[in-house]
């Protein structure tokens, strides 16, 4: 290559003669990563938006199959065109609809929003005329802080409702962004008027509701009297509390008698029905979930939460409690610590080895380096909207030991020339000039490893988009400290040979690098090169073990590791219409057994449990957990693992013996809460046009999925639903006049109630509702007896005019861009099996059985799609990355040849990363892939370094064996360093016990192990394939054309 001065030499020597520019630049920096340090956000995944919108619609009372058929179906039709959506997901459920809408790469989300409410609008007029206005909004990504449930043993809810909203206000006021609340009662005038009358009345629930919107109001009229100065003319007749109510009129009765509400009506302020309630040790419960913005800062949340916690409690009524779980700040704080411990350690493994290996002054000058160039990237991180989390520092700790190779190959090649006798000055820019292509090539190959992981979609792409951009910006950053700041340092360190004074014990460790060298290791690579054929055969087969460990099932793939976390969720389900005093017993029997199981176990193993009435969650696929008084769940969440011996698995095995299932119970599970991206390992769709055969259809699924073993929790989100009665006009219905409609109103107004007004309490809205009581709504017979008005305002009895048809309803139906589906799923026990084993022999024809017999369509879902649409993006960023450094590298050598030469040492580290997984028992994941990249990038580096100095050895006619055999000698500090480092600074994550530590465990593993396999085979294997391609193009005839990276030190 050439070798005349062009302007980044020429700015390297000013850099290196001047006197303060080197530190003034390395000062710039590291303000710069001050700044960046005191505005960067600490959080515990990356920022990102997602590009999903929602849209909603309550319809009390319908069920989730008049949901379908009235709301979604519709909505679905109308929008289903609009550009930009990628998938359309749809849930009806009892009085709700629920639509997501997932959009494309690059979708202009406000235009699709807009589109969306254009849409909904224009056929506003055809959905039900009692269904809420639809909702849609974008879903803005909020962040948990942490959890805390408000409890008392002399307090009622209503009354910690009071102080959940005080609590509400102060945080916010504080900083808090959100705050999300479960357990609230929500309350109401609940105005009951009896069937009896009603007929006295000769008048319907909707016009008592009518008559009582008409007079309870708060009314202005405008202004009166202008001349006269202006006064406002307003009625306040709204009525507030259920004296207010009970006096207002209804009507005259015949003897000109106002009869008034109170008259007729049983009327109370309370409690809505079939609400979600908590309870904490048997006292009621509150939970409020705080939640952080991605402009918001999770630590500092957190302390402002902290100290707010410290005051409120010392002005608690007596009595309540504040306890707070799930302390998301906790385990980002953890995470921190645990990534700077691990990088502390990292980082004086490498500066040992820099002392080790090069001259005091040398391996200071170098150390430096690591700070500066982190002060710059966390500078770089800030300007382009980063953050410091979990991910962004695990990609500073990959970065520690590739920081320094570019300065360990500058420095070290300053350190001989300096030896040589050169000056300071021209030792110092000499080594940075000789080394400016090779180091520049190296890092660029790196850069080109590490690039098309930016290109991963989906969450997988989003969490650990952090590593490639960290690791980029601090290659960069190594560059400009390399060749701006170290050559002026080592300029003014060293300025001449007499410099070099060494201890004795430095002297002692040189002389045995240079005896190992000159000896051990010259005879081992002369007899690689001499066995050439032997050296590559052993290489390969090697490599080919490697690849068996793989496809013979010894070395697994598991797409993300399932690290338990410390919460797990026992759910129910009681068949319909069960008393829900039968699902309070059944939680109180949880929550005494599992007490009972932690004291047998030793104690001091649960943080915190509480049962919710009325809600469970079972499949967690489902867009919303299912509802009613036949649900039930006990929360439990455990100390950390960190500090107990007995596992989440061990401890429900264990519960699991005490606990005993009632008569009358359809469904229960305990689901465990893991790490990583949603769905579940196993997850099945099935998709077609008759809900029926699609139910068919998933139970036999689940019967071929319960006879794997390791899976658990086997079910679909396609349940059976409460029992229904179906209505159809009897003749006499028909005869008078009366339309199917015009029953089904008045039939939900006598059950479910017709909302007269609504007004605010505080924050709190209270509704006012016109409903028959309760004593005849829970009773079947009622229904009988309930007065019908028709057409001409007389009435008869519900009897005469319908007749009913039981069956059983559906709880709810999704549909899949349109098409009905149903998943079904299946929780795993990885220690017991894999997934992908799982899948693979489902795909081999047990499910083709079932597709046959049932004619659905199925595709696997969760994880496994997520595993899918990664891989895929994955392959091609694979191909992507290797055309770059083959063209980085073609031009750098200006050869065809030779970069295939160099770029034999990846699949070399590819067979140090699997058989590094082997030896350690771990399975290949998402992240050990991400480690493929990198690795794949840093080995280059090596055989650049080495094939460089070859090219300049045969420059001065040295013969090809000697200049293989003395390129590799001469080298070996150089590659063992850079290797060394990169090594030294991942290895204590390795032996990392810790929880948090152990989904990036992997990663780290096909670093190291690739990294210290490959570069000894690179000493080795490179050498053997330069002899024989030399000598085979020698017999051809051809004549290589040798470009040089640099002049020869």
């Amino acid at each position: 290559m050439r070798t005349s001065n062009g302007p980044l030499q020429n700015l390297t020597a000013m850099f290196a003669e001047h006197r303060v520019a080197a530190n003034l630049l390395m000062i710039l920096m590291i303000l710069g990563g001050l700044w960046g340090v005191k505005n960067l956000n600490t959080q515990f995944f990356p920022s990102f938006e997602l590009d999903i919108v929602t849209i909603n619609v309550l319809w009390s009372g319908a069920a989730a199959e008049d949901v379908e058929r009235s709301i979604i179906l519709p909505i679905e039709e109308e929008i289903r065109s609009i550009n930009g959506i990628d998938t359309l997901y749809s849930t009806s459920n009892q009085g709700q609809a629920s639509i997501r809408l997932e959009l494309t790469e690059n979708a202009d989300v406000q235009y699709t929003l807009d589109e969306v409410k254009q849409k909904i609008d224009s056929i506003r007029s055809s959905l039900p005329s009692d269904a809420e206005e639809p909702i849609v909004q974008r879903i803005i990504r909020y962040e948990n802080i942490a959890s805390m449930l408000i409890t008392s043993d002399n307090a009622t809810s209503t009354e910690l409702r009071v102080l959940a909203r005080r609590f509400e206000r102060e945080l916010l006021d504080k900083g808090i962004r959100k705050i999300d609340f479960t357990g609230m009662p929500a309350e109401e005038i609940a105005i009951q008027v009896p069937t009896a009358q009603l007929n006295a009345l000769g008048m319907s629930l909707s016009d008592i509701a009518t008559n009582i919107s008409q007079r309870s109001i708060d009314l202005p009229a405008g202004t009166a009297a202008k001349s006269d100065g202006s006064r406002q003319i307003r009625s306040l007749s709204q009525q507030r509390d259920v004296e207010g109510f009970k006096q207002l009129p209804v009507i005259s009765d015949k003897n000109g008698r106002l009869v008034r509400l109170g008259d007729i009506a049983e009327i109370d302020w309370r409690a809505k029905d079939s609400q979600v309630e908590l309870s904490y040790r048997d006292q009621p419960a509150i939970l409020m979930v705080l939640k952080r913005t991605e402009s918001d800062d999770t630590l500092q949340s957190a302390k402002i939460m902290e100290e707010w916690i410290s005051t409120a409690r010392q002005h608690l009524p007596q009595g309540v409690e504040l306890i707070t779980y799930d302390e998301r700040w906790m385990v980002v704080q953890a995470r921190i610590d645990l990534l700077l411990k691990n990088g502390l350690g990292g980082l004086v493994l490498i500066i040992a080895i820099l002392f080790l290996f090069l001259n005091a002054r040398v391996a200071f000058w170098v150390t430096v380096g690591i700070p500066v160039s982190f002060m710059a990237t966390l500078a770089v991180l800030y300007m382009i909207g980063g953050s410091i989390n979990m991910i962004s520092l695990f990609g500073l700790i990959m970065a520690l030991g590739i920081i320094v190779d570019d300065a360990i190959v500058v420095g070290e090649d300053t350190l001989t020339h300096l030896q040589m006798g050169e000056s300071g000055l021209q030792a110092a820019i000499g080594g940075a000039h000789r080394m400016l292509s090779p180091v520049i090539a190296s890092s660029l190959t790196t850069i080109a490893a590490f690039l098309p992981l930016l290109i991963i979609g989906g969450t997988i792409g989003n969490i650990l988009i952090d590593i490639p951009i960290v690791v980029i910006c601090v290659i960069l950053a190594s560059l400009v400290e390399c060749f701006l700041i170290l050559p002026g340092h080592l300029h003014h360190s060293l300025r001449s040979k007499a410099d070099l004074h060494a201890s004795k014990t430095r002297l002692a460790i040189e002389a045995r690098i240079n005896h190992f060298r000159d000896h051990t290791f010259r005879h081992v690579v002369r007899n690689a090169i001499t066995f050439r054929w032997t050296t590559i055969a052993s290489t390969l087969g090697i490599f080919i073990i490697a690849l068996g460990l793989m496809m013979g099932g010894r070395v697994k793939f598991t797409f993300f590791p399932s690290v338990e976390r410390e919460v797990f969720t026992a759910n129910m389900q009681f068949t319909s219409g069960t008393d829900n005093t039968h699902v309070k017993k059944f939680l109180a029997h949880l929550d005494e057994t599992i007490q009972q199981t932690e004291q047998e176990l030793g104690g001091n193993l649960i943080k915190v449990a509480f049962r919710e009435y009325g809600i469970a969650n079972f499949t967690r696929t489902s867009s919303a957990p299912s509802s009613g008084d036949e649900f039930g769940s006990l929360y439990v969440e455990m100390t950390p693992i960190d500090t107990r011996t007995i596992t989440n698995r061990q401890f429900i095995k264990a519960w699991r013996t005490k606990i005993s299932i009632p008569a009358g119970i359809e469904k229960f599970s305990i689901d465990q809460s893991t790490s990583g991206p949603g769905g579940k390992p196993i997850e099945i769709k099935l998709s077609g046009d008759n809900v029926s055969t699609l139910k068919q259809a998933s139970l036999e699924v689940q019967s071929v999925l319960k006879q794997y073993t390791g899976l658990s929790n086997i079910d679909d989100d396609l349940p059976f639903g409460k029992s229904q009665l179906i209505y159809e006009l009897t003749p006499e219905g028909e005869a008078s006049g009366l339309k199917l409609q015009q029953v089904g109103r008045q039939l939900r107004a006598a059950f479910d109630g017709v909302e007269a007004q609504s007004f605010y309490d505080g924050q709190d809205e209270v509704a006012v509702r016109v409903l028959l009581p309760d004593a005849e709504r829970n009773r079947l017979s009622a229904l009988e007896h309930l007065p019908v008005i028709l057409p001409d305002n007389s009435t008869a009895p519900l009897s005469n005019i319908v007749e009913f048809v039981p069956q059983r309803g559906l709880d709810s139906l999704s549909r899949i861009n349109g098409q009905l589906a149903i998943n079904v799923s299946a929780d795993l026990d990885e220690s017991a099996a894999n997934a992908n084993d799982i899948i693979a022999d489902l795909e081999s024809g047990k499910l083709d059985a079932v597709i046959s017999k049932f004619g659905v369509v199925a595709s696997f879902e969760g994880k496994n799609k997520n595993q899918r649409e990664t891989l895929a993006d994955m392959k091609f960023g694979l191909i992507l990355a290797l055309s770059l450094i083959y063209i980085i590298l073609a031009w750098v050598f200006a050869s065809y040849s030779w970069p295939m030469t160099v770029m034999l040492a990846i699949p070399l580290g590819l067979t140090g990363a699997i058989l590094g997984h082997f030896l350690t028992g771990l399975d290949l994941t998402i992240l050990s892939l991400f480690g493929f990249f990198g690795l794949s990038g840093i080995v280059i580096n090596d055989s650049i370094v080495l094939i460089t100095f070859y090219q300049k050895l045969r420059a001065t006619g040295m013969a090809v064996e000697e200049a293989i055999e003395e390129a590799a000698c001469q080298r070996l500090r150089a590659v063992l360093l850079t290797s060394l480092t990169t090594i030294a600074g991942l290895t204590p994550i390795l032996f990392e016990t810790s929880l948090q530590a152990q989904f990036l465990i992997p990663m780290a593993t096909s670093i190291v192990f690739g990294l210290a396999y490959g570069t000894l085979l690179i000493l080795l294997f490179i050498p053997a394939t330069l002899t024989i391609l030399e000598h085979t193009k020698a017999r051809l005839g051809l004549r290589l054309h040798h470009g040089e990276l640099s002049e020869a030190p």
